[in-house]
C-alpha cells in the first residue's frame, strides 16, 4: 500500500484498487465530515472523485444567519412550555428527542432544506409507522415555522412536504360502536374482565377522555347531586389539568354510581385504599393506570362479542358522543364531554345511513306533499309536508 506525495488522500492498495479519503467542513453542521471509500478506479479517475466528493461536502460557504437546530430548540422548547400543559411539553420534547435531533440537530437552521426533510421523512418510515412519522413531521413544521419568522429565512423547509398516508375511520369503520354493539361490549366486559368493567362503563357512560377518567379521585364523584366533576387528566403518569383547562361536570347515572359503589369496596378491600383523595381505577402500585391497561382487553372482548371492525379505547368516547348528539343535541353533548367547538363534536360524530335516509324523506316529504308510505298528502307544504318524520331514537341498550 502507498500513498503518492502528488495525490494526498489517495492510497494504492496491492489489488490496484484505490483509497480515497476526504475531510472537508460540512457547512450544514459547520464540523469536520470525511468520506472513506475503496473503489476500482485509474488514478485520474480517483483524483476526480476526491475532487468531487470534497466540493460536495463543502457545497459552498456558511453564512452562519442562524444557530445549530439543537441549539435553538433549547429556547424555543423553555418558551413552548410556558404557554402550554406539561404534559403537550413532555411530547414535544420526546418527539424532537427521539426523532428530530438524532438527524438534524446539527444543522444550521438556514441550511435545512426541502429535500434534506424529504430524505428524513423516507429514512423515518423505514423504521416507524406512518402515523408516527407524521406526528414528527408535524412537530418539524412547527420548530421550523418559528424559526424562519426569527431568523427572516426565506421559507419553512417542512411546509410543503406532504404527510403519508394513514389508514383511516371510515363510514364502515368509524371508530365507535351501535347502542346494541356497545350494550353486548359492557355485557362481556362485565363477564369476562371484571377488573376492567368499571372503568369501561365510565367512559361508555360520561364520555370522558381516557386521561380524565383514570386522573378521577373519589372525592370528584359527588353522588347525592349525581355528578362527576372532571377537574384534572393524566398523562403517562404526568397529572395537569383537562385538555381545555377547565373543569365541567358530567352525569352520574345510577347505573355506574352501583358499579363504581361496588369498586370502591374492592379496591379497599384489595388493600389499595379507597380514601377520598385516592385514584378511582388505581394501578396495582397505587399510581396511574397506563393507556394499554384497557386497549388490549378491549381488544379481546370485541373478539368475544364477533365485532370485527376496529375500535379504539377512545372509540368509547366517540361512542358517548354519538349517541349522546342522536338523543339530546349538540348544546347538551358539548358540555358533557368538554368539546370547545361544534366542528370538534361533528368530528366525533358519524351519522349513520338510516339517519340520512330518514332527513332525505324529510325533505322528500316536505317538498313532495307526501306521507310515509308515499301516498300525495296534498300540492306542496301543507301540513303533513311541514310535519317531520318521526324519526325514532336508538336507546342504548346497557346492561342494568
Amino acid at each position: 500500500m502507498k500513498t503518492r506525495a502528488k495525490y494526498p488522500g489517495i492510497e494504492e492498495l496491492p489489488d490496484g484498487r484505490k483509497r480515497i479519503r476526504v475531510r472537508a467542513v460540512n457547512p450544514k453542521t459547520g464540523r469536520m465530515q470525511e468520506v472513506d471509500k475503496l473503489i476500482h478506479a485509474t488514478l485520474t479517475d480517483a483524483v476526480s472523485l476526491r475532487e468531487q466528493w470534497r466540493d460536495e461536502i463543502r457545497n459552498a460557504d456558511h453564512v452562519e444567519k442562524s444557530p445549530t437546530l439543537r441549539s435553538f430548540l433549547q429556547s424555543w422548547l423553555r418558551s413552548r412550555a410556558l404557554s402550554v400543559k406539561t404534559s403537550t411539553a413532555t411530547t414535544y420534547a420526546e418527539s424532537l428527542a427521539h426523532y428530530v435531533l438524532p438527524y438534524f440537530g446539527d444543522f444550521y437552521v438556514d441550511k435545512i432544506t426541502d429535500a434534506d426533510v424529504r430524505a428524513w421523512q423516507i429514512t423515518l418510515r423505514q423504521k416507524l409507522e406512518a402515523g408516527t412519522v407524521n406526528g414528527a413531521l408535524i412537530m418539524l413544521r412547527m420548530v421550523l415555522a418559528d424559526a424562519a419568522a426569527e431568523f427572516h429565512l426565506s421559507h419553512n423547509p417542512a411546509a410543503r412536504v406532504k404527510r403519508l398516508p394513514t389508514r383511516k375511520f371510515t363510514d364502515e369503520e368509524p371508530n365507535l360502536l351501535s347502542a346494541e354493539e356497545l350494550g353486548l361490549v359492557l355485557a362481556a366486559f362485565r363477564e369476562y374482565k371484571p377488573k376492567h368493567y368499571p372503568l369501561a362503563l365510565t367512559l361508555a357512560l360520561t364520555g370522558l377522555r381516557y386521561g380524565e377518567a383514570t386522573a378521577l379521585k373519589w372525592f370528584d364523584l359527588d353522588q347525592e347531586a349525581g355528578v362527576i366533576r372532571v377537574r384534572r387528566a393524566q398523562w403517562k403518569g404526568v397529572v395537569d389539568t383537562t385538555k381545555t383547562g377547565t373543569v365541567r361536570s358530567v352525569p352520574l347515572v345510577p347505573e355506574l354510581a352501583v358499579v363504581l359503589r361496588e369498586h370502591r369496596a374492592a379496591t379497599a378491600a384489595s388493600g389499595l385504599s379507597a380514601l377520598d383523595s385516592d385514584w378511582v381505577f388505581p394501578a396495582k402500585d397505587g399510581g396511574l393506570l397506563p393507556k394499554v391497561w384497557l386497549r388490549w382487553a378491549l381488544i379481546s372482548v370485541l373478539e368475544k362479542v364477533g365485532i370485527k371492525k376496529r375500535v379504539s379505547t377512545h372509540g368509547l368516547r366517540r361512542t358517548f358522543n354519538n349517541l349522546s348528539r342522536q338523543v339530546a343535541g349538540e348544546i347538551v353533548t358539548r358540555s358533557i364531554t368538554g368539546h370547545v367547538t361544534t366542528a370538534m363534536t361533528e368530528h366525533y360524530s358519524h351519522v349513520g345511513s338510516q339517519e340520512k335516509m330518514a332527513a332525505a324523506g324529510s325533505i322528500v316529504r316536505m317538498v313532495m306533499g307526501t306521507d310515509a308510505e308515499g301516498k300525495n298528502g296534498g300540492s306542496g307544504g301543507g301540513s303533513k309536508a311541514s310535519r317531520p318524520d318521526d324519526t325514532r331514537q336508538v336507546e342504548p341498550n346497557l346492561p342494568n
